[in-house]
């Protein structure tokens, strides 16, 4: 092989994924049929206790009882769950015969629904597997179901476990998390108040814009992360106001989904880094604290990623022909910002009442997720932290 300098474009990329991705009205219906052809027998249901009041939970259990195969539920997991949570999942899991696990509900459930997966093969305590590829063994196979549409974490190979002593989030990351079959049934999402559908849609939209400024990013997530981007920007406001409407309530899965498979290669950097740095410490929901970090980061980017926020707001449908490419750039960022408004989201940390007097702090506390931080496109510095955790505090 010639021996030549080639241009970044050219760098090696990987894509990973979910091995198989079942989307449509009415898909949640084939979990049984999907389990059948896996050969499965006795699953672990994993979910929450609103979930299971949606009557969800039992739709599910029927689908696989109706092909004859034995269930359990597991209902106590919690949003943003604490390790301890985890640890309770991995104990019930390894206490019967389970040989597949389904998750049911919004990215908390599909997380546990990994945890438990890997429990019944790996013995140690879930806090040992926390960090890059800990994991040893296989996990049994998982079908995992979002009734949200904004995490991605169907088709992701993370688990985000809250350490609450340390204030800071933290996950498991390896490829034994990834699904077996992913179910995407946007039927699943329409029950999801005004205020759900706000939060996890802006999460999936910082998903999308994060893997597109990556360092990570390739021309594979750039093309799903812009179409999920697109998406979003056509149909959040109309779910959030019309939770009812079909086809902004398929549009949001989609676009969730394909989020979700963006990130799950390319990675999101400094924005979530940033949430990570607050959410916990605050209790603020995981897409609030994303949607807060968002614009801010995309300011941050801008000066090394112009070009990309301008496809950026062409998928949000601005204006930027003719324009200099700054300005086309900064389109992208007043476009979000107007979006996060628009579906009632706060837009800075001093409207939920943290105070200016802890930036230093949560600079600091954003400096420890060096795994993300890892990817950002523009590094990020002590000095560079705290001028961004001033902008978001809202000074």
């Amino acid at each position: 092989m010639v021996d030549v300098v080639l241009p970044d474009f050219m760098s090696v990329r990987s894509f990973q994924a979910a091995k198989r991705i079942v989307y449509g009205a009415k898909a949640i219906d084939r979990t049984g049929l999907e389990a059948k052809q896996l050969g499965l027998k006795n699953g672990l249901i994993v979910t929450d206790k609103t979930i299971e009041k949606t009557g969800l939970v039992e739709e599910t259990r029927k689908s696989l009882e109706n092909e004859g195969l034995k269930i359990d539920i597991f209902n106590k997991v919690e949003p943003e769950p604490r390790l301890d949570v985890a640890d309770l999942v991995a104990e019930t899991a390894r206490g019967a015969s389970y040989d597949f696990v389904v998750g049911v509900g919004g990215g908390s459930a599909l997380d546990m629904a990994k945890v438990a997966s890997i429990a019944m093969t790996n013995p140690d305590p879930i806090r040992q597997y926390l960090g890059l590829n800990k994991v040893k063994k296989d996990g049994v196979p998982k079908i995992l179901i979002p009734t949200t549409a904004g995490t991605g974490s169907e088709v992701t190979n993370i688990a985000v476990v809250t350490l609450v002593d340390d204030e800071i989030k933290s996950g498991i990351v390896s490829p034994q998390l990834f699904a077996d079959v992913v179910i995407v049934d946007p039927m699943t999402t329409i029950t999801m108040p005004p205020k759900t559908t706000a939060g996890t849609g802006i999460d999936a939209l910082s998903h999308a814009i994060e893997a597109i400024m990556s360092i990570q990013a390739s021309p594979i997530t750039d093309v799903l992360a812009l179409e999920a981007v697109s998406r979003i920007g056509k149909s959040l406001r109309i779910a959030y106001y019309q939770g009812d409407n079909l086809k902004a309530r398929y549009d949001m899965s989609l676009a969730a989904l394909m989020a979700g498979l963006a990130f799950g290669s390319a990675g999101v950097a400094g924005g979530h880094a940033a949430a990570y740095a607050y959410s916990v410490k605050y209790d603020i929901a995981h897409g609030v604290s994303c949607g807060i970090a968002l614009p801010h980061i995309m300011r941050y980017n801008m000066p090394v990623c112009e070009e990309k926020l301008v496809l950026i707001a062409k998928a949000l449908d601005e204006e930027t022909a003719g324009l200099p490419v700054r300005e086309a750039a900064c389109k992208a960022v007043t476009a979000v910002e107007r979006l996060i408004q628009e579906v009632s989201l706060p837009t800075s940390l001093k409207s939920l009442g943290v105070p200016k007097a802890d930036v230093a702090t949560l600079a600091a506390d954003m400096l420890k997720s060096e795994r993300l931080l890892a990817r950002q496109v523009r590094k990020i510095t002590m000095d560079d932290a705290i001028e961004l955790m001033k902008r978001i505090c809202g000074e």
